[in-house]
């Protein structure tokens, strides 16, 4: 701080400051920041002059810091708060001082004015031809500079120009701003983009941020993709759902067109409206006048009857009808006044007794005769109707109505028009005439309540039937209960005896068993005892034989064993052909005396030595 002061230690002293320019450019550029720091040596006065009225004494008077700024002469004395610039002149060029820790400052030049301090944190700072602009995030600022616009991004900006404007701040959300000639829009995904360009229209399909700097340029709006209809001067997409065609005309020639996207380029070619083939149901008024609920109409008698009717129709050949007939509201018109002419001209043939009798019965049996069932039994009767069969006399008069209706206009309406009759519904009926309402009310009041006794009595009858059903229900149940108690029981014996029967033949079976494996081990001991029996005996034979053999080998070797052998042999054949005679034996003469002399040693002989 300055102040005046005095040491006793010298007989003059000195203040000794440091003159400093300092000359920069801040963030971007134009923008100068000066600090002056000066020498300056004052020589202290004698003290025979320190009195209030002296020149110097003027010089050295104090003054409070709170009275900052101070200039005195060429001196000037300020402070620039914390978080401030202190907005100065040195000469007509302006500069902006800042300290980061508040600092206090003096300047000795005659041509230098302390202007004030502003916040370094505001969006807009200005000072003479200084601009700082803080766009913060989410905005952009709209600025003019030598009036030429521009749009200035989230971020610090800096311009020292004589000619600068800063108009607004515009939200990064808007989908559209428009300053001058520039235009930024923003096309969202599944959007198209509509604008102008040197009077001709152009679509933006792709998604995201558009920046056209252009006077001829005119940003219009972003529609869905999936909307029906959009239109912008020439150019024309028509998205035409299922169910629908779309009517248009290029060069005066109706063009139907089928479901699907179109895009259409020529200036001459106009979309009217879309048409629908679905079913449609239209009420049924005179007049065309929407807001009247009934259609009058009079009975046989000239009774004034108010009916609730919809006919119901879809469009099969969508270019004849709009070529015969018109667009959507003349077809309904059309519709509306043709079958309204035909229903009044059927009920006027009718007697108000058939058109009551058939509303009666209609409230007996499905209510108002609407709905599906009604749909489903209009279209049986189509049928017969189509075939050229003779309305029965005892048919309902709605239903009578319904198919004298459809023979007339349907196969008409397809031929000459392409439009389809379904079928016509009855909702209601009422009789505009009071004394006769009344009289059909009493009656109706009086047959509801002889109804309402029947009904009674008919309750009643059914109580009774119902009682004797659930004691017919429950005797049943009973007998039903015995039986399957009978049943069990019987299935639980026979199912023990069989688990018994089973254990005596499983029993049996083991019996069975033991004893085959018994005989099977018997006869295997006692086929190993023949088979040694027949082997010794083999053996014994075999040994006797050889012996024999050596017996007769030696007999044979000299005359009289060979006798010996022939005798042998012919007294064992005598033997054995004699075994079992029992009675007398016939022999012939010759052999009576030797009944062997058959069996001589001559022919014995022959056969020994043969062998």
């Amino acid at each position: 701080p300055f102040y005046q002061a005095s040491l006793s230690s010298f007989t003059t002293f000195s203040l000794f400051f440091t003159y400093y320019f300092y000359y920069t450019i801040f963030l971007n550029y134009h923008h100068y920041l000066i600090f002056f720091f000066f020498f300056l040596m004052i020589r202290r006065p004698p003290r025979s002059t320190l009195s209030s009225s002296s020149a110097a004494s003027d010089v050295y008077k104090r003054q409070p810091f709170s009275s900052l700024p101070i200039k005195v002469g060429p001196i000037n004395i300020f402070r620039v708060p914390v978080g401030h610039y202190g907005m100065v002149f040195v000469g007509n060029d302006p500069f902006l001082v800042s300290s980061e820790d508040g600092g206090l400052f003096a300047v000795n030049n005659p041509a230098f004015r302390y202007m004030g301090s502003i916040k370094i944190g505001e969006t807009y700072i200005n000072h003479s031809t200084i601009h700082i602009i803080r766009v913060p995030k989410g905005s952009y600022g709209c600025v003019k500079q030598n009036n030429v616009p521009a749009l200035l991004p989230p971020g610090v900006h800096v311009f020292k120009t004589d000619d600068f404007v800063l108009t607004k701040f515009a939200s990064l959300s808007d989908e559209s701003v428009t300053f001058e000639t520039i235009t930024r829009f923003f096309v969202p995904k599944g959007n198209i983009g509509l604008a102008w360009r040197d009077s001709q229209p152009i679509f933006f399909q792709e998604r995201g941020v558009y920046l056209v700097d252009s006077p001829m340029f005119r940003y219009v709006e972003s529609v869905p993709i999936e909307t029906p209809k959009i239109i912008l001067g020439s150019r024309k997409i028509i998205t035409v759902k299922e169910g629908m065609v779309g009517v248009s005309h290029h060069k005066g020639q109706l063009k139907i067109l089928p479901p699907g996207r179109h895009v259409i380029e020529d200036e001459e070619h106009v979309f009217d409206e879309f048409l629908s083939t679905q079913q449609k149901s239209l009420n049924l008024t005179k007049d065309s006048n929407p807001s009247q609920l009934l259609m009058v109409c009079e009975s046989r008698e000239l009774v004034r009857i108010g009916i609730q009717a919809s006919v119901f129709y879809n469009i099969r050949d969508p270019k004849l009808a709009v070529i015969k007939i018109g667009d959507v509201k003349d077809i309904e018109n059309f519709i509306n006044d043709t079958a309204t002419a035909v229903i009044t001209t059927i009920i006027r043939t009718t007697s108000l007794a058939e058109i009551a009798q058939s509303g009666h019965a209609m409230e007996k049996g499905t209510g108002m005769m609407g709905g599906e069932q009604q749909h489903q039994q209009l279209q049986r009767q189509d049928s017969g109707a189509k075939e050229g069969e003779d309305f029965e006399p005892n048919l309902p008069f709605f239903d009578r109505m319904h198919a004298d209706f459809i023979s007339r206009l349907q196969e008409n309406f397809l031929n000459e028009y392409g439009i389809f009759m379904l079928h016509v519904r009855i909702g209601d009926f009422k009789v505009l005439d009071e004394d006769i309402s009344q009289s059909i009310a009493n009656h109706a009041s009086t047959t509801a309540a002889t109804q309402a006794k029947l009904a009674n009595l008919e309750g009643n009858r059914q109580i009774d039937l119902v009682n004797k059903d659930s004691d017919f229900r429950i005797e049943r149940m009973q007998a039903d209960v015995d039986a399957h108690r009978m049943t069990t029981n019987a299935r639980a014996k026979a199912q023990a005896m069989k688990e018994e029967a089973q254990a005596q033949a499983e029993a049996l079976k083991i019996q069975a068993g033991a004893r085959m494996e018994a005989t099977k081990l018997e006869a295997e001991a006692r086929a190993a005892s023949i088979r040694v029996i027949a082997e010794a005996e083999a053996e014994a034979t075999r040994a006797k034989g050889d012996a024999e053999s050596e017996r007769a080998t030696k007999l044979g070797s000299i005359a009289f064993g060979r006798e010996v052998t022939l005798a042998e042999i012919h007294a064992n054949m005598v033997e054995k052909s004699m075994a079992g005679v029992e009675k007398v034996v016939y022999l012939p003469t010759e052999m009576q005396k030797n009944p062997f002399a058959l069996f001589s040693q001559d022919a014995l002989s022959k056969v020994v030595a043969t062998k």
